[in-house]
């Protein structure tokens, strides 16, 4: 187990993230993992690279502060600053950012703390999110094993969880870095396939009662699970595991309904079925069989949380969904199910998206905010219809799964007015 773990440790560095000796990382983590941290670093040492910075999180100790410190005291609090990440995206290092089920939930802190709390972390590495968006500043989320996340998941210990994580990240495979080339192959042929089709929307259907059209951005740009750095100079992988292809809706073009189908986590608290009705693109109705009052907290904390800023397309079949596990992760959930989220969209899902500002972005329908909150909407029975910008409709998906023939077949017919 431990030479698994010192694999996926070299694998994030090496390959994800394609960091060179003499680079900085910064490792952003949970106190539970603590464990795995320090093998990353001993790894990390081994390869050349050390300089290594840590955002450690520490929820009891997250809970503490809020609930017994003043307004004024939070405002000081430097545990809440991250002006750290902004140093090392500076330097020119990257950033890997390990994620697991978390706790404790801050359902009794006062909503007033909690705002002031997130605005801290977000104002103080505002350039370094944006520059995250263009890939500027690599950075890969990954997926580690801890206690805590097992036994929310039933499992008999954390090693069943680990190994659970190895096979979705492909380190069971003799050589992971060949598998993730196949992989990402084939990921890329079916991002470059939706290319092909210059799509202007997006019509969702299933029998829970999705009915959402999702307009497009003109000359819209699909990507998939490998990035090049914002230089061009590096590969990244920025989601460990990961298994999607998506793009960047346009924020004023989504009408109709969806419903949630896993498990949303937020701070720790779990949102089990919503619903969100859309008009012209802004979030109109929310609904939930529970916890509604924190999905609403979470749309009305930061600007634009309202309007959606990605669709991304996973096949209901995909490797993580045949696990038939819920995970209570986002990183690995979304990874098993199609989904959309809320917030901030992607500025390299149109041309030239990466060198525009803001202002520039909302112009041409790219959402803007300070968070971005990925929910799961894939069922058995998805259907996507697309249509491309002549008029023309595509099946996209079809019981859940990517129509790859129909696709092909619409592809070789139509003649490209």
């Amino acid at each position: 187990m431990d030479e698994l773990k010192r694999k996926y440790a070299r694998f994030l560095i090496q390959k994800c993230l394609s960091m060179n000796p003499g680079e900085p990382l910064l490792l952003s983590y949970l106190i539970e993992q603590k464990e795995f941290v320090d093998i990353v670093k001993q790894e990390a040492k081994k390869l050349g690279i050390k300089q290594i910075y840590d955002v450690e999180y520490d929820g009891k100790k997250t809970k503490d502060i809020l609930m017994n410190h003043t307004i004024e005291e939070i405002k000081r609090e430097p545990y809440f600053n991250r002006k750290v990440i902004k140093d090392v995206y500076d330097k020119g290092g990257s950033l890997l950012s390990l994620t697991s089920y978390s706790d404790p939930k801050l359902d009794d802190v006062p909503l007033e703390k909690k705002k002031l709390m997130n605005k801290i972390k977000v104002d103080t590495q505002e350039d370094a999110v944006k520059a995250r968006g263009i890939y500027k500043f690599p950075w890969c989320i990954a997926a580690v094993a801890t206690k805590k996340w097992s036994e929310k998941l039933k499992l008999k210990s954390e090693d069943e969880l680990w190994n659970i994580i190895f096979k979705c990240t492909l380190m069971d495979k003799e050589n992971p870095a060949l598998a993730w080339d196949e992989k990402i192959r084939i990921n890329t042929e079916r991002r470059n396939l939706l290319n092909k089709l210059k799509l202007s929307k997006l019509r969702y259907k299933n029998s829970l009662g999705t009915n959402l059209e999702i307009g497009l951005p003109r000359n819209v740009v699909w990507w998939g699970a490998a990035k090049k750095s914002f230089d061009g100079k590096k590969d990244l992988i920025v989601n460990m595991p990961t298994e999607e292809v998506y793009t960047t809706p346009d924020r004023n073009k989504v009408n109709g309904v969806v419903y949630s189908t896993r498990p949303l986590v937020i701070k720790g608290s779990i949102i089990d079925k919503f619903k969100l009705v859309f008009k012209n693109g802004k979030v109109k109705e929310v609904s939930s069989t529970n916890n509604k009052e924190k999905l609403l907290e979470m749309i009305e904390e930061f600007e634009n949380m309202n309007f959606l800023g990605e669709c991304a397309l996973v096949d209901y079949n995909s490797p993580i969904s045949k696990t038939n596990m819920v995970f209570n992760s986002t990183l690995i959930d979304e990874n098993a199910s199609c989904h959309l989220a809320l917030g901030r969209g992607f500025p390299k899902c149109i041309p030239n998206g990466e060198n525009m500002t803001d202002e520039q972005l909302l112009e041409n329908g790219i959402n803007r905010s300070k968070n971005h909150v990925d929910f799961m909407v894939g069922t058995k029975d998805l259907s996507i219809i697309g249509t491309d910008i002549y008029g023309n409709e595509v099946p996209i998906f079809i019981s859940g799964d990517f129509a790859l023939d129909e696709i092909n077949k619409f592809l070789e017919e139509r003649t490209d007015k």
